[in-house]
């Protein structure tokens, strides 16, 4: 029987599906790393395959955990929070990701995370693996590098994030296993002879090129294509051409198709203000970078050559305002030339930049000559230390690497030394020898040969002639070689016996490649050829400013490495040392518990020696024993001369002693009991909390001490040298002078006889010391 329509109609009916009830896969996240200015939509839906890799099988049961940790991600940037933090997370999910499929072990699982992170599980392994004390080049290919305990830390807290996004209970689960400290290696400071080098060529440069860019921009000028810079090696001196072109092809070009030269010569003029900038001031990265104009020089009314310069910044994760003081001429000793720097960085900033208020005061400027917002310090920093030769003191650490490159480029061969990560995600090292063309072999062998003659001498290494001579061995078991430069000037440098093969084999590679060339050239040592013609290479060095990284040698083992945390931790350690923890927190305004972690913690080892010895010592106390004995118990125990705590401290304070310019030293509060305390009234003028400068009171404060140091006493007895100059001179205020001479000779007396001998016999050969003038006695009457 046939169906009636209505029948027909009924079994013709389609469902229709309701699309608002189907939630597409939208497996993004707001993603954000150092290459990109603002975050943008990433992709992660590879995450839901085997080894986070597409062309893997899918893993469908994933996709519920991965749909929760995007929409807690995007939940968070939208509350105002970083998407740096999310893409943290999400690169370290991927890599537990990786791992765990790479051992077969379910990742959202109590055992996937254990296996990771527990007692026995991976972290732990790529811990034990770490060596701080090797050097990359030092391991064999394959070898693993391991990680820090405080880098598994932090990789372990940003795991539990994402695993807590992807709703895992990872509070539970971390409670059966150890924990990791987060306890991070100290700072490292520059040293006195690195603070040295740093600030004597940084300033240099500064002062040299500064006033050239500013004149041309005044006058309306055009600049020549590059600037002359001395740069002084010793008894030797290189005249360095700095480029003043902004025009460049290399790097990164912005959205607007602008590149930056970072060795032109404004640029590199203002990456050597800003680590003058770090020296003077001692704040940060970030509150270096936030100051902005306008820039006040305040003058005391009393005494007009004070002038001090109040430099404010914004610290965002402590959320205040910081400060930092350069000051004038006659304040401060060390750092005397703070205000003449910033007033020449303020008019430099102000020609080439924007004057107006709130524009940042240092800025590089593109290849149009606009200002660039992005201040790329590690393109700045690479042609600093290239340009200026800021050679690590500790740069002979590399000469067994160097020598293995040398005789590799002989053999035509070069070495690539790369840090990997493989299937597990472990760092491990790629070490591999290749052949090369008889040009790369050739720049190869010359580059490693000065880096290996660098390694024992500060003297410039351009225009040495052939031959060299050697010494005999000496007592101490050293060579010494020999040299001329073309202009006829001698040198030399020691080297240990043990390396003499290796110099001679250098000098028998430059005389190969001598003999290849017409007659009519000069022999030399080091050179760049072409053709069979030798010619000297630009500036101080042949190297360039990436080759380091190429060789994988590692900042701070062949140049010094620039850091404002490292000018940081050295302006610590000095203000600790003369003004205790107060002065250290007042100068980096820092947290006490911050101060701790990162500047003053001083020697590991050593630390580690005066704990255990104190330890020893609080074993020894009892009802009968006193501080004092105990030590010498411990003392006599070790058979050593005296507790390491002791000796540091007897150390530091010998060595940290510093002066006025009167030889004196104080704590900086005026103390005069019969006169009127003229520190107040200067501070109360400037609006500042200053030490005292009334460097002509020091006769009449109690709390101006003499130093039993040659350096200190020299200096006492040159000012009380130029004071009785002035005696007849100034009739007048002799009785004044007279009572100043007698005062500073009391305070005289207490200086040992070696010490006062010591002190003589430089004034007498010397003369007055540098510091101590004739018009610093009329200055103090």
């Amino acid at each position: 029987m046939a169906k009636s329509k209505i029948t027909r109609q009924a079994n013709s009916v389609k469902r229709v599906r309701n699309s608002q009830n189907v939630v597409p896969l939208n497996l993004t996240i707001p993603y954000n790393n150092v290459s990109l200015s603002k975050p943008k939509q990433f992709d992660v839906s590879h995450l839901l395959y085997l080894g986070c890799n597409k062309e893997n099988e899918k893993i469908d049961s994933r996709t519920v955990f991965i749909r929760r940790f995007c929409e807690k991600a995007n939940q968070y940037v939208s509350n105002g929070n970083s998407a740096r933090t999310v893409t943290t997370n999400y690169e370290n999910l991927r890599s537990y990701l990786a791992f765990c499929d790479a051992v077969d072990v379910a990742p959202f699982t109590e055992s996937g995370y254990l296996k990771f992170a527990g007692n026995d599980g991976e972290l732990r392994h790529r811990i034990k693996m770490f060596s701080p004390s090797n050097r990359l080049w030092e391991y064999n290919h394959g070898d693993e590098l391991g990680m820090k305990e405080s880098s598994a830390s932090s990789i372990l807290t940003s795991l539990r994030h994402a695993l807590d996004w992807c709703g895992l209970p990872v509070s539970d689960w971390a409670l059966h296993h150890r924990g990791f400290t987060l306890e991070k290696t100290p700072y490292k400071g520059y040293s006195e002879e690195e603070e040295k080098l740093l600030v004597t060529r940084l300033d240099a440069l500064f002062f040299t090129l500064a006033p050239q860019l500013i004149a041309a921009k005044e006058n309306d000028t055009p600049l020549p294509e590059a600037l002359p810079l001395i740069i002084n090696l010793g008894e030797h001196e290189e005249v360095v051409q700095i480029p003043t072109s902004l025009d460049t092809t290399r790097g990164v070009s912005s959205k607007n198709g602008t590149r930056v030269n970072a060795g032109a010569a404004f640029n590199i003029t203002m990456g050597a203000a800003y680590h003058l900038m770090c020296f003077f001031t001692s704040l940060n990265d970030s509150n270096i970078r936030s100051i902005a104009h306008p820039i006040k020089v305040h003058t005391e009314d009393r005494d007009k050559s004070l002038q001090v310069v109040k430099v404010s910044s914004h610290k965002p994760r402590a959320n205040k305002e910081v400060d930092a003081l350069l000051v004038g001429e006659q304040f401060d000793v060390d750092k005397r030339g703070g205000v003449k720097f910033i007033r020449l960085l303020e008019r430099l900033s102000k020609l080439y930049g924007n004057s107006e208020d709130g524009s940042e005061l240092i800025f590089t400027l593109n290849n149009n000559a606009d200002v660039n917002h992005t201040f790329n310090l590690n393109e700045i920093n690479k042609t600093l230390v290239n340009q200026l030769h800021l050679l690590s003191p500790y740069r002979a650490g590399n000469l067994p690497w160097f020598k293995e490159l040398f005789y590799a480029y002989r053999n035509q061969q070069i070495i690539t030394l790369k840090k990997v990560v493989n299937h597990l995600g472990r760092t491990v090292v790629r070490k591999e020898v290749k052949t090369t063309n008889k040009t790369m072999a050739g720049q190869g062998a010359t580059n490693s040969a000065y880096c290996i003659l660098s390694c024992y001498t500060d003297l410039p290494l351009k225009g040495i002639l052939l031959p060299l001579t050697y010494s005999e061995r000496d007592s101490d078991g050293n060579v010494t070689v020999s040299f001329s430069y073309r202009n006829g000037i001698g040198g030399f440098f020691k080297i240990p016996a043990s390396d003499l093969a290796l110099i001679k084999d250098i000098e028998q590679y430059a005389k190969e490649n001598a003999g290849k060339q017409p007659k009519i050239y000069e022999r030399l040592l080091l050179t760049r050829s072409s053709r069979y013609v030798p010619k000297d290479w630009e500036g101080t060095s042949p190297i360039s400013p990436t080759l380091m990284r190429t060789w994988s040698v590692e900042p701070n083992h062949y140049y010094i490495s620039l850091q404002s945390s490292r000018w940081r931790e050295m302006t610590s350690n000095q203000a600790y040392a003369e003004g205790g923890i107060q002065g250290a927190q007042s100068l980096l305004q820092n947290a006490k518990e911050t101060l701790e972690r990162s500047y003053l913690n001083e020697h590991p080892l050593l630390n580690k020696v005066i704990l255990s010895q104190s330890i020893e010592v609080i074993e020894n106390l009892d009802d009968e024993t006193s501080l004092e004995q105990a030590k010498d118990i411990v003392v006599k125990r070790r058979g050593i001369p005296m507790l390491s705590h002791d000796e540091w401290k007897k150390k530091r304070t010998a060595g940290n002693a510093k002066t006025n310019p009167n030889g004196l030293t104080c704590d900086g509060q005026q103390a005069i009991s019969d006169g009127k305390n003229t520190q107040r009234e200067t501070n109360y003028a400037v609006g500042l909390s200053l030490p005292c400068a009334e460097f002509d009171m020091c006769y009449k404060c109690q709390s101006a001490k003499a130093v039993d140091d040659v350096e200190a006493v020299y200096k006492l007895i040159s000012y009380i040298d130029v004071l009785k100059e002035t005696l007849d001179m100034y009739p007048d205020v002799k009785s004044d002078i007279h009572e100043k001479i007698e005062q500073f000779e009391y305070t005289l007396d207490g200086a040992s006889d070696d010490v006062f001998g010591g002190a003589m016999e430089r004034f007498n050969t010397q003369g007055r010391h540098p510091r101590v003038s004739f018009d610093h006695a009329l200055l103090s009457l």
